[in-house]
């Protein structure tokens, strides 16, 4: 599964918001697949980001080359499955602050013969961990109630 992040312009973004457009025409430079994850940015008549954004899971792709799509292309099918979206994105969350939380503590040693104080570090790697944590028992606590 895999996130991807892209820019919708307003129009279509509210077609989509409104449930009215459930398929997404993007050039296919991506490797789409069924299961992944779309963030699509709202981005006004000049490309900028509104700040508005919504989560898809992808349900199916059909590639270009076929019924008439030129091959660089792909029609994404999209489920607003709010829920679970929150759920993966909440785990993948969780799973980058690990990785930034591993990535401090192998740096430690290195402050330390630099003669640099460590304690700001120390607490973040704590305070990571500790929301990893707490991310992990509800994301179990979420997968229990959806079983």
């Amino acid at each position: 599964m895999k996130l991807h992040e892209v820019k919708t312009q307003s129009e279509f973004f509210n077609e989509v918001r409104l449930g009215r457009k459930t398929a997404e025409i993007r050039v296919n430079d991506r490797n789409y697949q069924a299961n992944d994850v779309l963030i699509q940015h709202e981005v006004d008549s000049e490309g900028h980001k509104t700040g508005a954004s919504l989560v898809h899971e992808i349900t199916h792709v059909l590639r270009g080359g076929k019924f008439g799509l030129s091959k660089e292309v792909c029609v994404l099918s999209l489920s607003n499955s709010s829920h679970l979206n929150s759920v993966i994105l909440m785990g993948h969350l969780r799973d980058r602050l690990v990785e930034a939380a591993d990535c401090m503590e192998a740096g430690i040693d290195v402050v330390r013969e630099a003669g640099l104080t460590t304690a700001d570090l120390e607490r973040q790697i704590q305070d990571s961990r500790y929301f990893a944590t707490e991310a992990t028992t509800l994301l179990k606590k979420l997968g229990e109630e959806a079983a």
